[in-house]
């Protein structure tokens, strides 16, 4: 004979693969998030299950599930619009960094600087263009009235020399 546990557990298995598509298209429809229709699939059907083994509930499973994933969906959107408010609201962390960082980054970018100055004048202008005017290699190309393969050359051949130059420069700091 099987026990009340093992037939709802079967019931709720046949609820469970009829029901949780059209659970999941209905969240699907009203919030445009996967991921929010899978945390409602998830939670009606925990719902539904609470209610099989603790309540004597009358109406049927298609109302049951109805009402439970209406009022869950309203839930998780309210829950996901006061969490997007929140994190809107909060101000960015201000980043504090000790002398001796503040320090070293200034060294590095005096150092990248000196770096750059001793490029031949067409690549430091290209490495220029590229890193501090946020050009494409394309926009760089015509603006110099150069080929993109060439932007594409002097830019690897420049950070190939300033990443020599500043590994050489870490070396040097660490044996001192």
């Amino acid at each position: 004979m099987e026990t009340d546990l093992s037939l709802n557990a079967r019931k709720f298995e046949e609820y469970f693969d009829r029901w949780s598509p059209k659970v999941y298209q209905y969240a699907l429809h009203k919030t445009r998030s996967s991921y929010l229709a899978e945390e409602t699939v998830q939670r009606v059907f925990i719902k539904l299950w609470h209610n099989m083994c603790h309540k004597n509930v009358e109406a049927s499973i298609e109302s049951q599930l109805f009402c439970i994933t209406r009022t869950t969906v309203i839930d998780l959107v309210k829950a996901e619009y006061h969490r997007n408010k929140l994190l809107q609201c909060q101000p960015a962390p201000i980043l504090q960094y000790s002398p001796q960082e503040d320090y070293q980054a200034k060294q590095l970018a005096s150092g990248l600087q000196q770096i750059v100055e001793t490029l031949p004048y067409r690549r430091r202008q290209i490495f220029m263009l590229s890193r501090f005017s946020q050009l494409s290699h394309k926009e760089i190309a015509q603006k110099l009235s150069i080929s993109t393969k060439t932007v594409e050359n002097q830019l690897a051949l420049a950070l190939k020399t300033i990443r020599k130059a500043l590994f050489i420069g870490i070396l040097m700091l660490t044996n001192l």
